[in-house]
């Protein structure tokens, strides 16, 4: 591992590297956006405005998950940097067996509270309660299952085999497109085979990262758990941006789906599902770039090898910005050709959902800095300025933009608040890496002139 995470790299070796984990949630991003489209051309776009009602469940189980896996992987990787491969295997096997106690807690949980009563509290209308029980009766097993999900993603690539973990999203996605086609096109099972084909590509992801830890591990194989909840505080202290991130786009979901009600009803309701698939689309090239690196970030900062950091984080940058740019033409010149795969014939939802991405597509042109940002600080086990990173773009900004914009902007007030909300982040994102670019980009030593060309 030392001699793949730590040698000097080109260009070549960098996107060789990255590539995997930009493609595996590229492929992610993808089949949702494919499942939205099975579900709204076949099924009714109330249909899919009533999957938006249920994604704050989703966000939850993402961001425990997330939040576990990426603060724990940090902690693991320079476990490993340091050359103590005992009490990492130890760390890992503990996380594991912790998730897959979660996972069986948020199924139980889910139905002790009631499928209905749930639906009602995340915002569904009389309208769209039928779709929403339906879906949600069976895509709770796949919320539970979601959180190993995302384990098997992040410890995959720390056990250096981000092509694996592409396989393993490619699995799940293709699993789930194909019994979309079968269950909804063919069967005719409306909004619960949606569901049943979401959960199964959920299983066959986990299912492939199991085989992968039990047959084609390099180094993180499963031994006997090492049961210490310091390391478990630690790591969700660590990954709670995470938590916070995808908390906030459970949250700020549930407000959007409020507010836009008042203003266009269930069609603007259906129009901001269609947004935000498009959303997660193009914010899956740094999302998946950030999981990419941070393997390598915290393993050369266990190591204490801060010329390779530097070397990977300006990579990074490049690539970002690159990628921002054309995010932001394919949103801006593509975005409703796109559109129409989603609700071809709805002319309202087709309507609100362009003018809409007039005014989002802007968010491309910033955020990727922000998400690599945040992601930086998780590396680096430095979880309280990433959680901070992401609470204000996500809960403060966000939430504080789209409660005082509406009134003056209406409609449009709600698109603005996602480009408003990332350019505020922007600020505070660039002055917390200016302050602490000297100890996780030189390792404490002055911040010298030679050093400042670097960037």
């Amino acid at each position: 591992m030392k001699e793949l995470f730590g040698n000097p790299w080109s260009r070549v070796d960098f996107i060789k590297f990255v590539t995997p984990s930009i493609l595996s949630l590229i492929s992610i991003s993808l089949y949702m956006a494919v499942d939205a489209v099975f579900i709204s051309r076949f099924v009714g776009t109330l249909a899919m405005a009533s999957v938006n009602i249920i994604m704050p469940l989703y966000s939850l189980s993402l961001g425990i998950g997330i939040m576990v896996s990426a603060g724990a992987s940090a902690i693991i990787g320079m476990e490993l940097g340091q050359g103590k491969r005992d009490l990492a295997k130890g760390h890992f096997s503990f996380v594991f067996c912790f998730l897959f106690a979660v996972a069986l807690g948020l199924i139980a949980v889910g139905h002790l509270l009631g499928i209905e009563r749930i639906c009602l509290w995340l915002g569904a209308t009389e309208r769209l309660m039928p779709y929403c029980v339906d879906y949600l009766n069976i895509f709770l097993l796949g919320i539970g299952a979601l959180v190993l999900q995302m384990f098997f993603e992040f410890a995959i690539r720390l056990d250096g085999k981000p092509v694996w973990a592409f396989y393993s999203s490619l699995i799940g996605g293709g699993t789930n497109i194909v019994l979309d086609y079968i269950f909804i096109v063919r069967l005719g099972m409306g909004i619960e085979g949606a569901a049943m084909a979401s959960v199964a590509g959920i299983l066959a992801s986990c299912l492939n990262g199991t085989v992968y830890f039990l047959f084609k591990a390099n180094m993180l194989t499963l031994v006997r758990p090492r049961i210490d909840w310091r390391f478990l505080r630690d790591a969700m202290v660590n990954g709670s941006s995470e938590m916070v991130s995808e908390l906030a786009s459970g949250v700020k979901t549930l407000v959007f789906n409020y507010t836009i009600i008042k203003y266009a009803g269930e069609a603007g309701v259906a129009a901001m599902s269609i947004l935000m698939y498009l959303f997660f689309l193009l914010s899956s090239l740094y999302i998946g770039l950030s999981m990419g690196v941070s393997p390598v970030i915290s393993f050369n900062y266990g190591s204490r090898n801060f010329e390779k950091i530097r070397e990977v984080v300006a990579m990074a940058v490049q690539v970002t910005v690159i990628s921002a740019v054309g995010a932001f033409v394919f949103g801006m010149f593509c975005g409703d050709s796109v559109i129409q795969l989603f609700a071809k014939g709805q002319d309202s939802v087709v309507s609100i959902a362009g003018g809409g991405m007039r005014i989002v597509v802007f968010t491309f042109l910033i955020n990727g800095i922000n998400i690599l940002g945040s992601a930086f600080f998780t590396a680096v086990n430095n979880g309280k300025v990433s959680a901070l990173i992401s609470a204000l773009r996500s809960f403060v900004f966000t939430l504080g933009f789209i409660a005082m914009l509406p009134h003056f902007f209406g409609l449009n007030g709600i698109w603005l608040s996602l480009p408003a909300a990332e350019l505020a982040t922007l600020v505070v994102t660039c002055c917390f890496t200016m302050k602490y670019r000297g100890r996780y980009l030189f390792g404490d030593h002055p911040f010298t002139e030679k050093a400042a060309a670097v960037f």
